[in-house]
């Protein structure tokens, strides 16, 4: 008989060297496999304040749906469309809402958004979600793989040929998003659902950590030691080690065979808070 999978799971985030605040801000819920990485920006404190809003309230819309066992669809949702699909992005829609209607509400905050990467996670899948240049990586057999696309300038110009991945890394354009959370009353949420196996490794991460560390030098950390609990201090330790430009902030999952007496998808939990 085939072991039973189990979820390993850390995050953490950091101000990184240069900047007073921060503004990222990241949501792990283990009962419903969902993990959120958001990064703000705006004047004063409002970066702060939208990715916060965005971590809490799409945690918040997910459990609404997901938490208790359930599996409910979103009103208005495609029955013919995948479940966790049109959970995931009723859930960052309902955020930008919220952060929009705040920003217009609270003339401090007009004008903030965030990046958002969403993941709902169990051992079979995940279905991801994301607005920005926050990133969803998966590892796997020593090959890491970028599954989303960032909606930047210097992005959309790689897609279309006009620079390559390397010039895009040093182009001075690269903050310039041109989707973000909160930003416009409507927000065009991409998502797709991809299948894990065991061993796989989830990597949600900030550009703080992506324009400090090339995605070679991401893999060469996971594939020295997978563990998440490992994994996470180590990439924001070398992001600082890099300069610390930008506000860091990892969470890593690792779908492994479930221990003796685990408990399912709540699995080791490895919460990392703080530097």
């Amino acid at each position: 008989m085939k072991p039973q999978l189990a979820l390993e799971i850390a995050g953490d985030t950091d101000p990184g060297c240069v900047r007073p605040n921060n503004e990222d801000s990241f949501s792990v819920d283990e009962e419903i496999g969902l993990f959120v990485v958001a990064d703000g920006m705006g004047g004063h404190n409002s970066g702060e304040v939208a990715s916060g809003l965005a971590t809490e309230n799409i945690r918040n819309f997910a459990r609404h749906f997901l938490g208790d066992g359930k599996n409910e669809l979103p009103p208005g949702a495609d029955p013919m469309a995948p479940a966790r699909e049109s959970q995931l992005v009723f859930c960052v829609k309902n955020a930008n809402t919220i952060i929009y209607e705040k920003g217009r509400a609270m003339p401090k905050d007009a004008g903030m958004g965030t990046t958002v990467v969403a993941a709902l996670v169990d051992t079979k899948a995940v279905t991801v979600a994301h607005v920005g240049d926050s990133r969803l990586y998966l590892f796997r057999k020593g090959r890491l793989e970028q599954l989303t696309e960032d909606h930047s300038l210097v992005g959309d110009q790689v897609k279309r040929g006009l620079i390559t991945p390397e010039e895009a890394s040093h182009s001075n354009l690269q903050n310039i998003l041109t989707r973000a959370v909160g930003a416009e009353a409507d927000v065009k949420v991409d998502v797709a659902t991809h299948p894990l196996l065991p061993g796989d490794v989830l990597l949600l991460a900030s550009d703080g950590l992506t324009k400090m560390m090339s995605d070679p030098e991401i893999a060469a950390v996971i594939a020295a030691d997978g563990a998440p609990k490992a994994v996470v201090p180590r990439l924001i330790e070398k992001s600082r080690a890099a300069g610390g430009y930008d506000n860091v902030t990892v969470v890593a999952i690792r779908v492994a065979p479930k221990p003796p007496g685990g408990n399912g998808l709540k699995g080791i939990v490895s919460k990392l808070l703080g530097s």
